[in-house]
């Protein structure tokens, strides 16, 4: 966008720089010296006349091709602003469901929902600042995007709650923000990396078939940690029977079941979206 706007710019500069150009053709630079000598009038006029005829045709090709040029330049640029705009839905749907104090939690989310401040987003490749629009973007969002559910929780015990979006897009996303010193941070993690969220900010990582890896996480200022407190891996037991081996903070759980009750039955309550249906 910031490439279409210095293009518009030198293209009004070379138009209005092709229209000085056939005012002085026209109407000349100055003023003749005294003792210059002009010969062959007649001829001379004829030249100037039809010199001026063949610049002027040449001129006139040239800012209607200029203006064409700015008028592309133009509709690029509208176009790619449409490009990023979508449609989002009425928050107060959600709102509506929460009780007085998430929902005055949520509300100032909204500066950050509504892209009229952006937040700096952790990622796996460094840090970016991005506004609600630009974070749809970057996950191939349609212009409607498509939010299964929101929903409030503190995940660290600081900065109080946090806002956490479950989008379907690219692949199915989490969009997590928090407040910090008045300013706004976030992070996005992947459908498969943040399951079965908790209510005390425990949730469920990626693994392979038989194998379940257990994290809670901090998020701030200073960044994200994911903090692992568990992981389960089948194993062939001694007997030759296949069973769940499950280690918590470095120690064997023999009871992997009667934890991961314990720890993993209060999950968060998703607000779901209203889609009218």
């Amino acid at each position: 966008m910031f490439g279409m706007s210095i293009l518009r710019t030198l293209n009004k500069w070379k138009k209005a720089m092709i229209i000085i150009a056939t005012a002085t053709v026209l109407f000349g630079c100055g003023e003749r010296e005294e003792n210059e000598v002009v010969t062959e009038a007649d001829n001379s006029s004829v030249s100037t006349e039809t010199s001026t005829e063949d610049i002027l045709q040449v001129n006139t090709e040239s800012v209607a091709e200029t203006e064409e040029e700015w008028q592309g330049s133009e509709d690029l640029e509208e176009e790619n602003q449409n490009d990023n705009e979508y449609k989002l839905p009425d928050w107060e749907q959600y709102e509506d469901q929460m009780n007085e104090e998430d929902k005055k939690d949520f509300q100032e989310y909204l500066a950050v929902l509504d892209n009229k401040e952006s937040f700096l987003s952790f990622e796996w490749d460094g840090e970016k600042n991005r506004t609600f629009n630009e974070y749809l973007e970057s996950i191939e969002s349609k212009s409607e995007p498509d939010i299964e559910g929101v929903t409030l929780v503190d995940l660290d015990d600081q900065n109080g709650k946090e806002l956490v979006l479950h989008i379907y897009e690219g692949g199915g996303n989490y969009l997590i923000l928090t407040r910090d010193d008045e300013k706004f941070y976030g992070t996005s993690m992947g459908a498969r990396c943040f399951e079965e969220l908790q209510k005390d900010g425990k949730y469920l990582g990626a693994g392979g078939a038989g194998d379940a890896y257990y994290y809670t996480m901090k998020i701030d200022s200073n960044g994200v940690e994911e903090i692992p407190i568990g992981e389960l891996h089948g194993e062939e037991k001694t007997d030759g029977s296949y069973g769940d081996r499950l280690e918590v903070n470095g120690e064997v759980i023999e009871d992997a079941q009667k934890w991961i009750e314990e720890n993993y039955s209060d999950p968060v309550d998703w607000i779901p979206t209203d889609t009218g249906e």
